[in-house]
């Protein structure tokens, strides 16, 4: 063995020996015959050690099984509302890339995935918060900063002020939404938004026992509670009721049916789970909440001509045609819960010119320009 403390093994391949982050003595073979080229591996590798950048054994996993180690990892760190959605956001890489092992998870992989992600219309900010979950995982199994460099997140917009969608564009979203049966739940759901402000997050996870349809109220509970400590309740027009009591017939013709108060209005469709536990199972679980309906929200708003229109979006419209109606921010707020400081400049805006809007109003039977002339110039005591 030369200085260099390479030395030759079995078909002449370059090997060296080197301590492992226990202390231990390992020996590792480069891959390489020629003396330079091994130099180099060994330099890079013995470098990765001191700078804790070796891949560890997390390298050879399996995507899902990375993902469930991460999600198990996470559960008691974060809150539930978080787990859920980086549960969500882990499962198309595996999908589109397949159940490779975290190693194989290259730069080119990457660009691969961000490509497919784009062209099922997915947003950017959605895609980047994808990726990011994932590169948490590859920082574990210090296998990121190897692919970092190459990685750049998609530019999305710095404003959280969506779209407002007019009457008219609502009429026909609900006019197309008529004509697939797979767009139900979407479609529903964004009744509730855009008549009641409702995040969809919390559309999901309405109980049947939290409306009241005879008085037109639902009621929305705080996740961290289970009483009405904190809870909001939400008055309904003529459109979200029948949005609520369609949804109602909905969930109780589903098998199982979700017909108790304590069973989702939306249940988890079973039949579409493609990894875990529940794979392979059919029907739905009243018990559990249906998490997402990206591709039924994509394939409709497509095909009204809306594409890129976000479900978010139904929020703000709700938001926008209140305070056009002259509503006051104040009672919105009960609605619709938290406004950021930056939305609320917004609205106020907005109110500014429903509130000139409303003024002019009276100018059609104004008093003083109508019945009391225009006093000559005179000059008044002092």
């Amino acid at each position: 063995m030369k200085r260099d403390g390479l030395y030759r093994r079995q078909g002449e391949i370059f090997a060296f020996r080197y301590k492992d982050a226990t202390g231990v003595w390992r020996e590792k073979y480069t891959g390489k015959i020629d003396r330079a080229s091994a130099k180099k591996f060994r330099s890079d590798f013995l470098a990765d050690i001191t700078n804790g950048t070796l891949p560890t054994n997390m390298a050879d996993w399996s995507l899902e099984k990375a993902r469930t180690w991460w999600l198990e990892f996470r559960k008691p760190r974060i809150g539930r509302s978080t787990l859920d959605a980086e549960h969500y956001r882990l499962k198309p890489m595996i999908r589109i890339l397949g159940d490779v092992r975290l190693k194989q998870i290259t730069n080119v992989a990457l660009d691969t995935y961000v490509t497919q992600r784009l062209a099922e219309g997915i947003a950017p900010w959605s895609i980047n918060k994808e990726v990011l979950t994932w590169s948490m995982i590859l920082k574990k199994a210090k296998l990121w900063r190897r692919i970092a460099d190459d990685y750049k997140p998609l530019k999305t917009q710095t404003s959280d002020i969506g779209r407002a969608l007019s009457r008219e564009e609502l009429r026909h979203l609900a006019t197309i939404a008529a004509t697939d049966q797979d767009w139900e739940a979407a479609f529903y759901g964004s009744v509730l938004a855009a008549n009641a402000g409702l995040r969809g997050g919390e559309i999901k996870k309405l109980r049947i026992g939290e409306l009241d349809l005879e008085s037109r109220r639902l009621r929305i509970r705080r996740c961290s509670t289970k009483t009405d400590a904190g809870a909001r309740f939400i008055e309904l027009n003529r459109d979200a009721t029948e949005a609520a009591s369609r949804l109602l017939l909905r969930s109780s013709l589903l098998k199982p049916p979700a017909d108790k108060p304590d069973h989702y209005l939306l249940p988890k469709h079973l039949s579409r789970i493609a990894h875990g536990e529940h794979k392979g199972e059919r029907g739905y679980d009243p018990k559990q909440h249906q998490q997402y309906w990206d591709t039924a929200w994509h394939s409709l708003t497509k095909a009204a001509g809306l594409a890129g229109l976000r479900f978010h979006d139904l929020r703000h419209t709700f938001i926008t045609h209140m305070v056009e109606l002259g509503v006051p921010l104040g009672v919105i707020q009960t609605f619709v819960g938290h406004l950021s400081a930056r939305m609320v400049r917004h609205y106020t805006h907005i109110s500014s010119g429903a509130a000139r809007k409303a003024v002019e109003l009276l100018d059609r039977d104004s008093i003083l320009t109508q019945t009391v002339p225009v006093p000559e110039e005179k000059v008044y005591r002092a």
